[in-house]
């Protein structure tokens, strides 16, 4: 894909991210009721409202691409071209009147994601890029951490919980004794810190869904970096997530692979 058609797509995503926004920044002053879904997750009428806001623009401008958001599923002809939407990234947090909860958008070509993005509507920040373009905060070009030793690193979890004794969560918790800092930001917020090299890897052991975790693969490739599942691959479905510098992310890989969890 060439760096001309993805610039395309750049600014139009960025134009969707600035229009979900508004919708957000709306909502996030006011008293608001919550339900929980099916799956225990909790949602808001501001959720809804931004997927449906970007579902009717995309479709709009490009009929023939399909969609896949997290409160309303698949729609579309199932074409080359697949837009993925997590209207707010961080539900919790937009509860909780924390602004460190995003707007997520990716898009795919043939299943591949190759543009991602993420806008912090409160903080109006808006992080963008692909491996052709680069990755830019606010049209600022940034990238990852140049550091390469695991005892000076800062790593970034979601969920405290995943330092509590359990299988699957040995690697972060051995990772937690060895690093420099631990913070606990969550969300998309820690692959943003990632990004801009302020935080040198971010972890998930367990429970990501697609659309949590789909723009950050060509966010990281255009900041220099690398985001996978623990075995360093870009299986969905394993619910994993790890972002970091290279050097980082291959001590990581190997780490995870020695024992068993990847």
């Amino acid at each position: 894909m060439s760096k001309s058609e993805i610039s395309t797509y750049f600014e139009i995503m960025g134009e969707l991210q600035r229009g979900a926004g508004e919708i957000i920044r709306n909502y996030f002053e006011m008293e608001l009721e919550v339900e929980q879904k099916s799956d225990d997750t909790p949602v808001t009428r501001a959720d809804r409202e931004v997927e449906i806001y970007l579902r009717e623009r995309i479709g709009e401008r490009f009929p023939g691409h399909s969609i896949f958001g997290e409160e309303y599923g698949e729609s579309g002809q199932g074409g080359s071209w697949r837009w993925i939407i997590d209207p707010i990234d961080g539900t919790k947090s937009f509860i909780l009147k924390t602004p460190l909860f995003g707007t997520l958008i990716a898009l795919e070509r043939d299943g591949v994601p190759v543009l991602g993005s993420i806008y912090f509507a409160i903080r109006d920040q808006l992080l963008i890029g692909s491996a052709e373009t680069g990755t830019f905060l606010n049209g600022k070009r940034c990238a990852v951490s140049t550091r390469s030793e695991l005892a000076e690193a800062t790593m970034i979890i979601t969920d405290p919980r995943d330092l509590l004794p359990h299988p699957a969560h040995r690697l972060v918790i051995d990772l937690a004794r060895e690093v420099r800092l631990v913070r606990g930001f969550g969300d998309c917020y820690g692959y943003f810190l990632v990004a801009t090299g302020l935080a040198d890897l971010m972890i998930e052991p367990k429970n990501l869904q697609y659309y949590d975790v789909a723009p950050m693969a060509p966010i990281l490739a255009g900041a220099g970096g690398v985001f996978s599942s623990l075995r360093g691959d870009l299986d969905f479905a394993t619910g994993e997530g790890l972002a970091a510098n290279p050097t980082l992310h291959r001590q990581i890989v190997e780490r995870a692979r020695q024992y068993g969890e990847a």
